[in-house]
């Protein structure tokens, strides 16, 4: 009599984790197949493992953040861009529990029931995620380098930000001054990126594709062209850099539109 034969699917992560970084869908495990003449069914242990690395490839998302939620729109990009569906929970200022967010602070993400704070770190993770980081190491570090002077820069002048979109309903303070923010960005923030755009292999700031440090630029640069266009007269690369990416198909919403604008070669 001719022994059934039974299919034996091996997943790569329960032996050595290969990860591969998909165009399209982030990074995935690879599957072999053999063939044995053995029945063979997980043991408890390894369908502990497996149902556990189902959650790490296939997790479930819910964004935390304010009724406006300007901090984790960059966030919200990521999400849009990949494809990945999430829950977005408002949270009320007065309903606000410092202790139920890592680090007192929102944003925050629950991936899995677990949560996590820090916009720079939950952007990193998802980019690493869904292809949005950097293409070699050093391109994920020159990703970091740029986000983390962005996002430094847009704390500071967040106040300032806040202003110059709700002016009606904004509660004005010292930081609010637009002579010091306008000289932080035109005399600081805005022409490294410049440089950066000008010394870039393509139209986007790292390497020949987006990252999410485009989006990050976008965020903060895209409501400055809309209320103060001016202060983006000298800065042409940076400009085009943002009608390019208000202007993607997959953003659509997200940013003001960015009229298409001619600069003048400077001699």
């Amino acid at each position: 009599m001719t022994p059934r034969v039974c299919l034996q699917y091996s997943i790569t992560y329960a032996l050595c984790p290969k990860f591969v970084k998909s165009s399209s869908s982030g990074r995935h495990l690879s599957v072999s197949v053999s063939s044995n003449t053995q029945k063979n069914f997980p043991s408890p242990v390894q369908k502990r493992k497996m149902d556990t690395m189902h959650g790490f490839l296939v997790p479930t998302y819910t964004l935390h953040d304010f009724d406006d939620g300007e901090e984790c729109k960059v966030v919200r990009m990521i999400f849009q861009m990949s494809g990945v569906p999430y829950e977005f929970k408002h949270v009320h200022r007065d309903d606000y529990i410092l202790e139920d967010y890592p680090f007192y602070a929102l944003p925050a993400l629950d991936m899995n029931d677990r949560k996590y704070g820090s916009v720079l770190s939950i952007c990193r993770h998802l980019a690493w995620r869904y292809n949005l980081s950097g293409k070699t190491a050093y391109d994920d570090a020159q990703v970091d380098d740029i986000a983390e002077k962005v996002f430094e820069v847009r704390m500071k002048i967040k106040n300032w930000i806040d202003h110059i979109e709700h002016a009606a309903d904004h509660a004005c303070d010292e930081d609010c001054t637009e002579n010091t923010a306008a000289r932080l960005l035109t005399d600081t923030l805005f022409p490294c990126l410049e440089r950066v755009l000008k010394a870039a292999p393509s139209s986007w700031l790292v390497g020949h594709t987006m990252t999410w440090v485009d989006l990050l630029v976008a965020c903060l640069v895209n409501p400055v062209i809309y209320h103060r266009p001016k202060l983006l007269q000298d800065f042409p690369l940076l400009y085009l850099h943002n009608e390019k990416v208000a202007h993607h198909d997959d953003l659509v919403g997200f940013l003001y539109h960015v009229r298409t604008r001619k600069f003048q070669d400077k001699k």
